[in-house]
């Protein structure tokens, strides 16, 4: 893990943690070094994290991964009066496979300190016809899982690792950032999720990079960096 702690901070401080892609299997924390500086710039204390691949080698699956972020925010929350920030209002962001376990882990692995989320490009429905008809969607799921998707209790541990299907009237506050022309996640995906989220008259913000694809550069990096780094201010300044 990787901390930038703003200057004149206080226990008030927001946290967001960034979490990086690489479809579970691969990755690191160094892709959001430049963010994680410009949110501190901005006041929010940041940390940009490692957690273990998913592997059938080294027998790790879901629910680890979310676990290991749900760890790294406990041991933040530690180091609150040392760090002299927040112990209670953190927010998670990530792209990719890490938008996904931004996700999870703010719905189904929050004990009350994550307050908002944030994904970019994040997978969203694992048993959702779209994605699965993705070239090599399947084989990465089966990855992360542990299990291919057979049978109807598969599909059950898929749905419970997919953030569409973990959303609820207490859902917290959600951000995404998503590409029309994603060729990993499918753009139908997140108007699905969008509307879910509306229908449950959640808090929810929705940013559509158009003629984008999965992997982000020049513009459309800097549309996701704007539209999150306002929708933590607003939704951990609450």
């Amino acid at each position: 893990m990787d901390i930038v702690l703003p200057e004149n901070r206080n226990t008030n401080t927001p946290v967001v943690i960034f979490i990086h892609g690489g479809a579970w299997v691969a990755g690191s924390k160094e892709v959001f070094s430049t963010e994680i500086n410009l949110f501190a710039d901005a006041g929010i204390a940041c940390a940009t994290m490692n957690y273990r691949y998913a592997s059938d080698i080294a027998d790790v699956h879901h629910p680890a991964l979310p676990e290991d972020i749900a760890l790294a925010v406990d041991f933040v929350a530690s180091k609150a009066d040392v760090w002299d920030i927040s112990d209670n209002r953190f927010g998670l962001v990530g792209h990719s496979a890490g938008g996904h376990l931004a996700l999870i882990t703010s719905y189904a692995f929050n004990t009350g300190r994550i307050k908002a989320c944030a994904a970019w490009a994040g997978p969203l429905n694992f048993t959702d016809s779209d994605q699965l008809n993705i070239d090599l969607a399947p084989e990465m799921l089966e990855v992360y899982m542990g299990f291919p998707l057979v049978s109807t209790v598969d599909t059950l541990k898929y749905r419970q690792a997919s953030p569409f299907h973990a959303v609820n009237s207490s859902t917290v506050p959600t951000l995404l950032v998503y590409a029309t022309n994603d060729e990993a996640v499918p753009f139908s995906n997140a108007q699905r999720m969008e509307q879910k989220l509306q229908n449950l008259q959640l808090n929810y913000q929705f940013v559509t990079l158009s003629g984008a694809t999965h992997i982000w550069t020049g513009q459309y990096l800097q549309t996701a960096r704007n539209s999150t780094l306002s929708w933590f201010q607003g939704t951990l300044n609450d």
